[in-house]
């Protein structure tokens, strides 16, 4: 155990349920005490320093921020418990981790070299990995935040300094520590998860040689060395090793690997794709894990199969049977079999470094021993090159010219969009990396920003309120949906469903009183359907409700015409509940499933989407009444679709040179407009995007 002093005059005995026993240290953001928890488990609690406190608002808000950093798998990591307020003070509780900093242990023992340093180097990468699955970046990674423990090496104070930085009343001071950061934290630019990885390799210097590799004299003078000299690796003896650091100090973060990139180079396995690849000038990268180590390799048995898929958990997309991957719209990743399994692969003999590989996946689970969400079903195959006309330039039926066009890239993406003053509908949020990060479009300038609270986020621009699916279950272990106003943010959070059930794919009503949730459940390793669930805006309740019908909610419930009833596709019919769950009426012969992401109804309630046959080759509008009425059969082969358009257009997406395109079409397959252009397929089949109807 690191040294206990013991407590001083003016420390607290007690902060909220927790006792303290004695100072486990003190640095720059306040103190940390070794604590026990009510059932007489060790802890380490860290209570800010009274004069970053600021004002309430300010703690509160580092509050909410730090208390994301719950939802990093505990796997080489010291876990977040709790966090708080305490006198007005913000504290946070996490995983006590019985062992020395690696700043200590060079210091007392020396630089690490050999199989000691390969531990070192794939136990943190991996704690990154998990970080940045988590949505969250450390910002201050350095070897005082590494802790060598008996089991491996843990990392810990993730997600403070970004917590500290946004709290601007906090602090006004640069937050990290100059020997570590990246070039792109010392200049506008901002931190990402690639600044990470500099301070990685920056750490791994450090542990090699005993010195940090840009010095730690006078700010200035480092500052000077990070942005303009490089560093010298030499004391790293391993070719691959020192390849990997090389790299990650990379003055160009766009030029460094990933933390999953770097993770899979030490394993021995070449990353598919990533700005920087495991061989060139130097030849392949040798495996590191050759000296008495190994790491169980995918596919094998003891790989097992990891879940994928789910946002902030790896990348995946759903295939019903028999179907070759498609463009991803959020869902749980599934075998061949339609189901998600769920395992964890130990690499056997890292002397306590519990590495996950998956191909390049990892499964970040938010809280220990929680079953992580997914989110609704991906689309199937991806959109085929249509059969009908070539697109004009002719605007939508209208008795006016259209007004002017305006374009923008979305942030993280090289997605370009289109839009129109008086368009109908109008994208509100979407998300990047098979769901890994959701990005909000802010009420006040338009623009996107990214938001880690929430999986999903579903506006009713009529009201100006949003549903959010939470990234954190509440302290009692349920799934929770937020009611959102869009205007200022504020947020209700209402309790749906215990563990395992989980919501995603959240909807309005037409009348902006209720909200549908898909749900699904966790069971023995798989991610099966469960039912749906409905929230009573005005009450703050929600209510769940279990459907046995096979496959129902596979393809996600949505609203009926007048919102008293919710549909979805279940043995190849489409069927209707009422809102307690009850039967109302089924369609048979109704075509098969097509993915909507937006409205699947029309917005006069008369018509549905599907395809006319298996073979895809056309999109049918069918009344939703069933009945004989004939439906209207339109030429165009797409199998992802933004939704309607209005009564009479459709917004669908379909194969453009490399890419794809989203493109206004009439009833007869004509084209009229183009509204977005995603250039590379990759890029584009692990995005989802949530539009929402533009008040008339």
């Amino acid at each position: 155990m690191p040294d206990l002093a013991a407590l001083r005059a003016g420390d607290p005995a007690t902060v909220g349920e927790y006792r303290l026993a004695g100072r486990l240290g003190e640095g720059g953001q306040g103190i940390v005490y070794l604590a026990t928890n009510p059932t007489g488990g060790k802890v380490a609690l860290k209570l800010l320093r009274a004069d970053l406190a600021g004002d309430a608002e300010a703690s509160e808000r580092f509050v909410r921020e730090v208390a994301l950093a719950r939802r990093v798998a505990p796997f080489c990591t010291a876990q977040v418990v709790e966090t708080g307020l305490f006198g007005g003070r913000p504290y946070i509780v996490s995983e006590y981790i019985d062992g020395p900093t690696l700043t200590d242990v060079v210091r007392e023992q020396g630089p690490r070299a050999g199989t000691s340093l390969h531990r070192l180097a794939i136990g943190t990468v991996t704690a990154l990995v998990a970080i940045h699955q988590a949505g969250i970046v450390h910002r201050d990674f350095k070897p005082s935040n590494v802790v060598l423990a008996s089991d491996g090496p843990r990392v810990i104070d993730f997600g403070i300094a970004k917590a500290l930085d946004l709290t601007s009343t906090l602090t006004g001071a640069v937050i990290g520590t100059p020997s570590y950061m990246a070039p792109e934290q010392l200049t506008e630019s901002g931190p990402g998860p690639k600044s990470d990885l500099f301070a990685w390799a920056c750490t791994l210097l450090f542990a090699a040689s005993g010195q940090p590799p840009f010095g730690q004299d006078s700010v200035p003078a480092v500052v000077n060395r990070i942005l303009h000299t490089e560093a010298d690796t030499g004391s790293l003896a391993d070719p691959a090793l020192r390849a990997l650091v090389t790299d990650c100090l990379a003055k160009d973060p766009a030029r460094r690997p990933s933390s999953s990139e770097a993770l899979m180079r030490l394993l021995g396995h070449s990353a598919p794709t990533g700005p920087t690849p495991p061989s060139g000038p130097r030849g392949p990268a040798p495996a590191l894990l050759q000296q008495g180590t190994a790491a169980a390799a995918p596919g094998s048995a003891a790989a097992g199969s990891l879940p994928s898929g789910a946002p902030g958990f790896g990348p995946g997309v759903y295939r019903p049977p028999g179907v070759q991957q498609g463009p991803y719209v959020p869902g749980p990743a599934t075998s061949p079999a339609g189901r998600r399994r769920t395992g964890w692969v130990v690499a056997g003999g890292v002397a306590g470094a519990l590495v996950l590989a998956a191909a390049s996946a990892f499964v970040a689970v938010r809280l220990s021993g929680i079953p992580e969400r997914t989110t609704s079903p991906a689309p199937t195959t991806a959109a085929a090159a249509t059969t009908s006309p070539p697109p004009t330039t002719s605007p939508p039926p209208s008795t006016t010219a259209p007004p002017t066009a305006r374009a923008l890239t979305l942030p993280g993406t090289s997605v370009k969009l289109e839009e129109r003053d008086g368009d109908p509908i109008r994208l509100a949020s979407y998300t990047v990396d098979s769901g890994k990060r959701l990005y909000v479009r802010k009420h006040a300038t338009g623009r996107f920003t990214s938001d880690t609270r929430y999986f999903e986020y579903a506006l009713d621009p009529a009201t100006n309120r949003a549903l959010g699916t939470d990234v954190d279950y509440s302290t009692d272990l349920y799934a929770t949906v937020s009611i959102i106003d869009h205007v200022s943010d504020a947020r209700r959070v209402v309790k749906l469903s215990p563990k395992p059930v989980f919501p995603t794919t959240p909807r309005w009503s037409p009348d902006g009183r209720y909200g549908l949730v898909t749900l699904y459940k966790s069971s023995g390793g798989e991610t099966v359907e469960y039912g749906f669930g409905i929230i009573d805006v005005a009450a703050e309740k929600g209510r769940t409700f279990e459907i046995k019908d096979a496959g129902a909610g596979e393809w996600r419930f949505f609203w009926d015409a007048g919102g008293q009833a919710v549909g979805t596709w279940t043995g190849g019919r489409m069927r209707f509940y009422d809102l307690n769950g009850k039967v109302v009426r089924t369609l048979s012969g109704v075509g098969t499933p097509v993915w909507v992401e937006g409205d699947d109804i029309s917005p006069s309630g008369t018509r549905f989407l599907a395809h006319c046959s298996s073979a895809g080759t056309s999109l049918c509008a069918r009344p939703t009444s069933g009945g004989d009425a004939e439906p209207i059969e339109i030429p165009f082969a797409s199998n992802r679709l933004i939704g309607w358009w209005d009564d009479d257009h459709l917004a669908v997406w379909r194969a453009k040179g490399g890419g794809y395109e989203a493109v206004v079409i009439d009833l007869s397959g004509k084209v009229s407009r183009v509204l977005a252009t995603a250039g590379k397929k990759a890029e584009f089949d692990k995005m989802g995007f949530r539009f929402g109807r533009v008040s008339p």
